[in-house]
């Protein structure tokens, strides 16, 4: 009974899995990325960025799939003016690393060559490089030396929950715009009072290429 029952699946599940391993391909986005940070008021505001990020599609059924991706980030978020060396400056924060989207998504052609998809699914951020970058005031001397943000409660890693929209042209040409909500602490700033956390939330428009 049991060999009956496995055979059904078989034939069942052969079509989905004959297109799955007959359609995945590889692919690249650019995209511009706004960063709102929320979760604690410690002067730090929104900012821009890019992203370039490598994307493995992977087909789980004739609409569905999922899509691993890698990328590296470059994001700035905007700093209220701070005293330092005697000073006040403006300024923002500098925010580099590693990106590695892992989305499920359904897609539906709505005439030939032409597909819109929406997708979801989390979004890992492995910060390498998180400094602060003041801009002189012509006051006071070029602050030098500034430290690193990970010295100040800013973590080596974050995630959020990504989803978004997508269209693609002839199989090939990409367009999305997708957000991210943060899932846990960007950075963690304690006070004897309190510990303020602050999270990354995202918006995203991107274009790519299918190879």
């Amino acid at each position: 009974m049991f060999k009956k029952i496995m055979i059904a699946l078989a034939v069942v599940l052969a079509p989905s899995f004959i297109y799955a391993q007959s359609r995945p391909y590889f692919g690249v986005r650019a995209s511009f990325d706004v960063t709102h940070p929320s979760g604690a008021n410690e002067g730090i505001n929104n900012g821009s960025g890019f992203t370039f990020t490598g994307i493995y599609n992977l087909p789980i059924s004739r609409n569905a799939y999922f899509e691993p991706g890698v990328g590296v980030f470059y994001n700035t978020m905007g700093l209220n003016p701070i005293e330092y060396e005697n000073g006040y400056f403006d300024g923002s924060i500098r925010n580099a690393g590693i990106r590695v989207p892992l989305n499920v998504g359904y897609r539906v052609e709505l005439f030939n060559g032409f597909e819109l998809a929406g997708f979801t699914g989390p979004i890992f951020n492995f910060n390498l490089a998180t400094n602060t970058h003041l801009n002189p005031n012509f006051q006071t001397p070029d602050p030098v030396d500034l430290p690193t943000m990970f010295d100040y409660g800013w973590h080596h890693f974050d995630a959020q929950w990504g989803f978004g929209i997508s269209a693609t042209f002839q199989q090939q040409y990409y367009i999305a715009i997708s957000g991210g909500i943060g899932m846990s602490s960007m950075a963690t700033f304690k006070t004897p009072d309190s510990k303020d956390r602050l999270r990354r939330n995202s918006i995203s428009v991107s274009v790519g290429y299918n190879f």
